[in-house]
């Protein structure tokens, strides 16, 4: 017989009907989940759009294809869990293809959501005793959005497992010598659950590693270091594959990586977001906890508690990581993006079995002397606890409402699409801005325009309409998708589509919060007809021609010149919108269009390849519509110096504020010169740089 086997064989009468009540409640909330949802849509469905791309890696790792989203689409670091889709794979091989991987993320969810609690459950057992130790699962149980975030399909539950895993092999660990073989196993495996959960092994790892160099013990430090070498592999490989070392999704929504990002302004957003987070958590009456307020008292005393458990039992590594995980993984996701309430709190769901088993230290039943009053304890605590989740109920009913929905818009909408993609476009490009049940059901060549599963991709997304339109306009033709399924709306101009051949209006609202985007996804017929219109000024110069241009608003043209343009800072929150923009003109020439930036600094200094021996005539193209969405009004006109790299002045342009045409201004700069620097008083709006000289 198995170890394994030979505990549970251990396990008391009351050990296994604890066990049973625990796993019962985690079955009956996923049943009311499922019959919820199935009331309202049919198949079943996932209510996050992101849990279908884990259905999509796991249908290539399925194939033999890991770590690709499409047939031939070369590796993609989209998965923010590494071994997610590993565990749903092989029942893709074995058949369970289409809806049927929906239910097998479904179950296998529910299996560690139940995990997790009877994982709380040992470790309060453990530490304060079995009444504490049940309690404090219930308790968990009681906070709906855990229920609601580990069972929607994403790492939730299985991050969670492996966390409440690793403490409770912690509870075990000698203070000296490596890691047993189940912990080491479990640290590289809680590595690559989760992000945040990688940050934590390595301040877990960097500890014993401290203590045993302490201790001279090299040989045992090298070991604590082992579970290490998968994450730095991971990191490795996507810093060489993908140019970034974590998955694309840091990309997208870290504060690293937006627009105008500097430090005091990060600085502000994660003291700001901190604040937000403890009373959002432990004070307002909507926290995802029941008596939040209560919930903090307790846990307080149960992170006394376990301090001086800790002392005394000399397992110091394993109480600093129960007290301090919760808030490692939380600030964790405030200092990379601040979206510690995002899409019912998924990010920072596995910090809540954690603070359930501070919640559970602090029931212990106190050393009394008096036997009746230990009972006394003991039934205060039951009630309290019962009545505990009892007035959870309420919230996990909502919570199971808000699942149904989101599961019927993903079936109204991204599933939906998916599948007329698959039966009517099966040979398309598809470009899209919801990466999961689109490419999932669709199954051929996508592009990710949010960059959350496409490599390289997210940089331009977060600089807004004006970048993703330059992006477009300088694809390759035999690059170009052919159709768009897209909330219209998303892309920030609508000159490149063509006929809707699909709209998906979403059914009535049965609660709050919505989670879709919007309103109608559609599939458009891709068109590029307007594509390089505002690529040469508008009015001719007779006995000049253009030999290089700066095409703001295009990273790869501004990366090529050196561009930098004081766009401004960034807010927390700020949308990419405020980055830049897409402005049309209708003039002799037709239709122009061109992406631009505001240059709210006033400043650009950027280099051109141009003939050193001759002069240059430099053309701004400003203007464009006077009000722009999420972006500042231009007040009024400026005038901007002109200057080389030296500072000193070339030329001045009086620029109007804008008025809806493009307007373009001209100044000659002499032979020898390729660094420009502009300075204005106040903000301008830039769409191009020309550089012309004498033919």
């Amino acid at each position: 017989m198995s170890s394994r086997l030979r505990f549970l064989a251990r396990w008391s009468r009351g050990e296994w009907i604890a066990a049973g009540i625990i796993v019962a409640a985690c079955v009956g909330i996923a049943w009311f989940f499922a019959a919820q949802t199935l009331a309202v849509t049919r198949p079943m469905g996932l209510p996050l759009d992101d849990s279908y791309i884990y259905l999509t890696y796991a249908k290539q790792f399925g194939r033999g294809e890991p770590f690709t989203y499409y047939p031939g689409g070369g590796y993609s670091a989209g998965s923010t869990s590494v071994l997610w889709p590993m565990l749903l794979a092989p029942f893709w091989t074995l058949g369970a293809r289409g809806h049927a991987l929906v239910w097998v993320s479904y179950a296998m969810c529910t299996a560690f959501y139940a995990l997790t609690c009877l994982g709380v459950w040992r470790i309060v057992r453990r530490i304060s005793g079995d009444t504490a130790g049940v309690l404090a699962a219930l308790a968990l149980v009681a906070i709906a959005p855990f229920a609601w975030t580990s069972l929607s399909g994403m790492e939730v539950a299985f991050a969670s497992a492996l966390l409440v895993g690793m403490i409770l092999l912690l509870l075990d660990q000698s203070p000296a010598g490596p890691p047993s073989k189940r912990l080491g196993a479990i640290l590289a495996a809680a590595s690559l659950s989760r992000p945040e959960a990688t940050l934590l092994v390595i301040g877990i790892v960097a500890i014993a590693v401290v203590a045993r160099l302490r201790r001279a013990d090299r040989r045992a430090a090298a070991w604590w270091c082992a579970p290490l070498a998968a994450p730095v592999l991971w990191l490795i490989a996507n810093r060489v594959l993908a140019g970034n070392f974590f998955p694309n999704t840091g990309v997208a929504k870290s504060h690293f990586y937006q627009p105008g990002f500097d430090w005091s302004g990060w600085l502000d957003a994660v003291w700001m977001q901190t604040g937000k987070m403890f009373k959002g958590l432990f004070w307002d009456g909507a926290s995802p906890l029941v008596w939040p307020r209560a919930f903090a008292v307790a846990w307080l005393a149960g992170a006394v508690r376990l301090a001086l458990w800790a002392r005394r039992e000399r397992r110091y590594l394993a109480g600093a990581v129960i007290v301090l995980a919760p808030f490692v993984l939380i600030g964790a996701v405030i200092a990379s993006s601040g979206l510690w309430d995002f899409q019912n709190y998924r990010y920072i769901a596995p910090a809540f079995p954690l603070l359930a088993i501070g919640l559970g230290a602090a029931l212990a039943v106190p050393e009394l002397r008096d036997g009746g009053s230990q009972y006394a304890w003991r039934a205060a605590t039951v009630v309290a606890v019962l009545v505990f989740a009892y007035r959870g109920g309420p919230n996990l009913a909502t919570n199971a409402k808000v699942f149904a929905q989101g599961a019927m818009d993903t079936n109204t909408q991204v599933v939906a699409l998916g599948r007329y993609i698959h039966d009517k476009l099966p040979n398309a490009s598809v470009m899209f801005h919801d990466a999961g049940a689109i490419a999932y059901y669709g199954d051929g060549r996508v592009y990710d325009m949010l960059g959350l599963v496409t490599n390289f991709q997210a940089g331009v997304a977060n600089h807004g309409p004006g970048s993703r339109f330059e992006f477009l306009e300088g694809l390759p033709p035999e690059q170009r998708p052919t159709h768009f399924a897209y909330y219209p709306s998303w892309l920030g101009t609508f000159d490149f589509y063509g006929e809707a051949l699909v709209r998906t209006p979403l059914r009535p609202q049965i609660a709050k919060p919505r989670l879709a985007g919007d309103g109608d996804m559609q599939i458009l017929v891709a068109t590029f007809e307007h594509a390089g219109t505002g690529e040469r000024p508008l009015t001719e110069h007779p006995g000049w021609h253009v030999v290089d241009r700066v095409d703001i608003a295009y990273l790869a043209s501004e990366r090529a010149h050196g561009w930098r343009g004081a766009i401004g800072s960034r807010k927390f929150g700020d949308p990419t919108a405020r980055w830049s923009f897409v402005a049309r003109h209708v003039g002799p020439y037709g239709l122009v269009l061109d992406g631009g930036r505001t240059i709210r600094g006033g400043t650009e200094r950027f280099t051109l390849d141009v003939d050193p021996a001759r002069p240059t005539r430099l053309v701004l193209r400003t203007g464009g519509n006077p009000t722009v969405p999420w972006d500042e009004t231009q007040p009024a006109a400026v005038t901007l110096a002109v200057s080389d790299g030296d500072g000193n002045v070339l030329g001045t342009l009086p620029i109007p504020r804008p008025v809806g045409p493009f307007v373009e201004l001209a100044v000659d700069v002499p032979a020898g010169v390729s660094e420009i620097r502009t300075e204005a008083p106040g903000p301008y709006r830039a769409f191009h740089w020309f550089a012309l000289q004498p033919d």
